[in-house]
């Protein structure tokens, strides 16, 4: 792991103090056994032990011919051993003035001889020892001592190595996420004073979702890793010793603790999201990262471990979207996600049935004609069970599946045939669709919609694709040649919600569209605010001059539509002209301002 830049020597060594305890808490080794059984085979001593020290305690991980399991750390003999980092031999203890008053030489188990060898890190801290323990006097000779010093070789890369298969986390070294659900499982295995003690479960992130990801791509993985292997450091040594630190995921914590540890736990959290997010923490990105955690309570007698799980992962969702450090899990985010994944299952049906989905059409008017010029269809879903669904609850989930490309589908056939019903009205109406990038990234997409068109006999220059994310639409080539093969073939390229999230001047020059929507953010306040005036004014007249038709969204007032007029805005959309329609609605409505 190295030497974290981020730690002084006294947090270091108290780092390699918590490795010891975690090797302790991964349980019995047989392979460690049969080293001991060596010692005394080889050493011809009756007892020898593999430890590992902690702060407070020394835990016996291995032993031949010994009844304790646990010593008091100020008491263990093999403190002289990790102190000195190197051979300690005592060859009569009642001689040596540190332990000859020991209550482990005056009373039970009465040692009288002890030699140590340390078992060091790869990163060379002493965590522990192989010992051999005699209860005579007796001398060491060199080949003896070499002897222990191999067989402490072997039990260090045993216990870094057959211990960690499957339950170590290779970044950080702490356990991962099999061996926390591992761990969820055995609580009734505790010891029997702490069975029945009320637990928590605490997912604590680092940044915000997928962004290590994306620093990968940036940076590279080794930058990434040190990053994640540094803060597991300071969770470590910043965490009481009787909390269990986990990771989940480069930058995703998690931490099993008792209940009544957990007001403790706030204050390292606010104290470390401070830390980290200032400048004092060093790190080989340059970012800065923002704590948030979510936790469950729960009787582990009472709770299965994949609920725990869930709950506080459930927890930390909703902890990501809040201000508050630390949110605690709440029934109502169950009922919120089984509202999801009865949506996201239930699309599927929705799709084969006839009276779910449906669209509504919002119509685009001329802000020099007073006509209306185009529609954007808007999906909407009737559910059997929900009632009217709003778009926003069902489309992110949607998105995120393979549903999404035969819903686009379905949305585009319903607008060929909408396309279709206005040419046999005498009437020439344009008719936009949304899209996502999943969409544009599909293999056939482009020759999909072609295809639909050509079925329902629709001319491709009265379809129009609205795009959203276009940051995400750079990335993949693939997104871009489709738009291209479609504007080639007639269809319009509209870029949706320009002037909000990602939006670039430079991503008009890389992508084929033909018409720019501006978001209603942008003009909202056009009417009451000068400088909102002159920067939309501004943009309009920019885009105009590349070319680009230009739609603004959201319009609700008459001062809105006079101070877009003025700018020679092309197009207006919304509630101030209409609401969402229905096809029929929309043809009245178009018949009317026709004067037929």
């Amino acid at each position: 792991m190295g030497v974290d830049r981020n730690l002084n020597n006294s947090e270091r060594h108290k780092l390699a103090m918590l490795k010891a305890q975690r090797l302790a808490q991964l349980g019995p080794d047989r392979s460690l056994d049969q080293i001991t059984k060596l010692v005394t085979q080889l050493l011809g001593v009756p007892t020898s032990l593999v430890t590992l020290l902690g702060t407070e305690r020394q835990w016996i991980k291995a032993k031949y011919n010994f009844l304790l399991s646990e010593t008091p750390a100020d008491l263990a003999i093999c403190q002289r051993t990790v102190e000195r980092n190197e051979l300690t031999v005592i060859e009569d203890t009642v001689l040596d003035h540190e332990y000859r008053d020991s209550p482990l030489v005056l009373a039970e188990p009465h040692i009288r001889f002890y030699a140590g060898a340390p078992l060091v890190t790869s990163e060379g801290h002493p965590i522990g020892c192989v010992c051999a323990i005699d209860y005579q006097p007796r001398k060491l000779t060199d080949r003896e001592r070499e002897t222990l010093l191999s067989l402490a070789e072997l039990a260090r890369d045993i216990l870094e190595t057959s211990n960690n298969v499957g339950f170590i986390d290779v970044v950080t070294m702490l356990p991962n996420r099999q061996k926390l659900l591992r761990d969820l499982e055995t609580l009734h295995e505790r010891p029997p004073e702490q069975q029945a003690l009320p637990s928590t479960l605490m997912f604590v992130e680092t940044t915000k979702p997928g962004y290590y990801y994306e620093l990968v791509r940036a940076f590279g993985i080794d930058a990434v890793e040190s990053q994640s292997q540094d803060i597991a450091n300071l969770l470590r040594i910043s965490l009481p010793p009787s909390h269990i630190l986990y990771a989940v995921t480069l930058s995703r914590f998690a931490i099993l603790l008792r209940q009544d540890d957990k007001a403790d736990t706030f204050e390292v959290l606010e104290s470390l999201g401070a830390r980290v997010s200032g400048r004092e923490f060093r790190t080989r990105l340059p970012i800065r990262l923002n704590l948030k955690a979510g936790y469950y309570d729960f009787e582990p007698a009472l709770t299965k471990p994949v609920d725990a799980f869930r709950r506080a992962f459930s927890a930390l969702h909703e902890a990501l979207n809040n201000a508050s450090t630390t949110t605690p899990y709440s029934e109502s985010f169950d009922e919120v996600q089984r509202r999801q994944l009865d949506l996201t299952n239930g699309m599927a049906s929705a799709l084969d049935a006839s009276d779910q989905l449906y669209l509504l059409y919002q119509p685009k008017v001329s802000l020099l004609s007073g006509e209306v010029v185009g529609i954007e269809a808007l999906l909407r879903w009737r559910h059997p069970q929900y009632g009217e669904v709003p778009p926003m609850d069902f489309i992110p989930l949607i998105s995120q599946t393979t549903l999404i490309n035969p819903l686009t589908r379905w949305i585009i056939c319903e607008a060929a045939q909408a396309i279709k019903r206005f040419e046999r009205e005498g009437l020439s109406m344009v008719v936009s669709v949304n899209v996502t990038n999943t969409n544009l990234v599909e293999d056939e997409f482009a020759a999909d919609v072609l295809s639909i068109l050509a079925e329902y006999g629709a001319a491709p220059g009265y379809l129009e694709i609205e795009c959203l994310e276009m940051e995400e639409l750079l990335q993949d080539i693939r997104a871009v040649e489709a738009l291209q093969t479609l504007k080639a073939a007639g269809v319009r390229v509209a870029l949706d919600d320009f002037g909000s999230g990602y939006s670039n001047l430079n991503y008009l020059r890389r992508i084929p569209a033909d018409v720019v929507k501006l978001d209603r953010s942008l003009i909202s306040d056009i009417a009451r605010d000068a400088g909102s005036r002159a920067i939309v004014f501004r943009l309009i007249q920019m885009l105009q001059h590349f070319g680009f038709e230009i739609v603004a969204e959201g319009i609700e007032d008459q001062e809105t539509v006079d101070c877009l007029t003025k700018f020679r805005c092309d197009t207006g959309q919304g509630y101030y002209f209409d609401r969402p329609l229905t096809l029929e609605d929309v043809l009245g409505a178009t018949r009317k301002r026709l004067g037929s």
